[in-house]
């Protein structure tokens, strides 16, 4: 990757690219009246690794067993 690439590139996201395979929670914490996760992601264009901070907006109970399973991601 050339340095200008680098400097211009804007990871520009989108949820058809990203798996759950290839993320991983990296911190769950409170910010004022919010919960937040971190998560790292790779960048699908480049292959960067990605640190992204998304703010919990709903919750709801799930039938998924802890700790996930391979055949989650299947």
């Amino acid at each position: 990757m050339t340095y200008e690439y680098a400097r211009d590139h804007e990871h520009e996201l989108s949820a058809e690219y990203l798996y759950p395979s290839d993320a991983d929670v990296l911190d769950i914490y409170e910010s004022g009246e919010s919960l937040m996760v971190d998560v790292a992601v790779i960048c699908p264009e480049c292959s960067d690794t990605l640190a992204l901070t998304a703010t919990v907006g709903s919750v709801t109970e799930s039938t998924v067993d802890l700790p996930l399973d391979e055949e989650y991601y299947d």
